[in-house]
């Protein structure tokens, strides 16, 4: 049971650290072009779900 609540923790860890990355990225690309914002915000939603697909 602690080794699934470890499995849980960090998932939840890395899912963060997912989601910041992504945001400071969106973030930064909205300052240069928001085209290229948009564009990555999608690409880091899609690799997020990608991530929780597979880490089932």
């Amino acid at each position: 049971m602690k080794g699934d609540e470890y499995k849980m923790d960090m998932s939840n860890k890395t899912e963060g650290i997912i989601a910041i990355l992504a945001a400071f990225f969106v973030l930064l690309s909205a300052m240069l072009d928001p085209k290229i914002s948009a564009r990555l915000a999608i690409v880091f939603l899609v690799v997020l779900a990608a991530y929780k697909l597979l880490s089932k």
